[in-house]
């Protein structure tokens, strides 16, 4: 494990929806860093109607987030067998009352999709507990392998305009600075909320992300560096980040 004092000096960009920057405070405050909280969007829960019901019939049933599992569970218990994007989904589902949880490496739609139980779909039922414009991929590639997904909706993301004092923050990044990024749609709305002169800032920052997609698509905009995770779990993203920082010293 790296020293309390292994990121001393460095700030860390959360984009996590608001309320929900915790897990990040605590791994960045174990090893000396700071956390500049930004949050593009909070999470509202919706109501999914039968399609819950539906998805919870399933025999296959996938659960995309900690969020997901929280605001299905509000509503219904949640028990049976269950594939989880990431340790973090699945310790949720535990806790709700689920009976077997799979999680994979990597801890991202990629990982789950290279079970072997998604591989050949062919009329199978598979229930998917998410959120509108979430994780995509399994959206895409599950009815292209023959399922028959079942999509239950049960929370949104609102978008949030950022504080004047964000953008000061942004204008102004000082060089130990990167931004953790494990969600598409919180980079994208930050981005959509970003003047040129801070899209610059960022596109100079280093960027940890948590899956290839997500580098392929900072790299599509410019982002000039660009590290990939393990996984959305703070204490992968912070791993990734001492590697970046290793590679930098190396080479310098």
């Amino acid at each position: 494990m790296p020293p309390a004092s292994a990121l001393s000096g460095w700030t860390l960009i959360s984009l996590r929806p608001r309320h929900r920057h915790d897990a990040v405070r605590r791994a960045a405050a174990a090893q000396g860093a700071r956390v500049l909280a930004i949050s593009p969007y909070a999470l509202l829960a919706l109501d999914p109607g039968t399609s819950l019901e539906s998805a919870l019939r399933c025999p296959i049933r996938i659960a995309s987030s900690p969020a997901a599992v929280a605001f299905a569970s509000a509503q219904t218990p949640l028990h049976g067998n269950w594939l989880a994007i990431g340790e973090a989904t699945a310790k949720a589902l535990r806790n709700a009352g689920a009976d077997t949880v799979q999680s994979t490496e990597p801890q991202n739609a990629e990982g789950l999709l290279a079970l072997p139980i998604l591989s050949d779909c062919r009329d199978r039922h598979i229930g998917l507990i998410t959120a509108p414009d979430g994780r995509g991929e399994l959206e895409r590639v599950l009815p292209e392998r023959g399922a028959h997904l079942h999509i239950a909706h049960v929370y949104r993301r609102q978008p949030l305009k950022l504080p004047v004092s964000v953008h000061r923050r942004l204008q102004a990044l000082a060089q130990n600075t990167a931004v953790l990024v494990s969600s598409r749609a919180a980079f994208a709305e930050l981005w959509r909320q970003l003047d040129a002169s801070e899209r610059a800032n960022i596109s100079r920052t280093l960027c940890i992300v948590s899956s290839v997609r997500l580098l392929e698509y900072l790299q599509g905009l410019g982002i000039q560096q660009v590290r990939c995770a393990a996984g959305t779990r703070p204490a992968m993203m912070l791993a990734a980040l001492h590697q970046a920082i290793a590679a930098n010293e190396c080479e310098g």
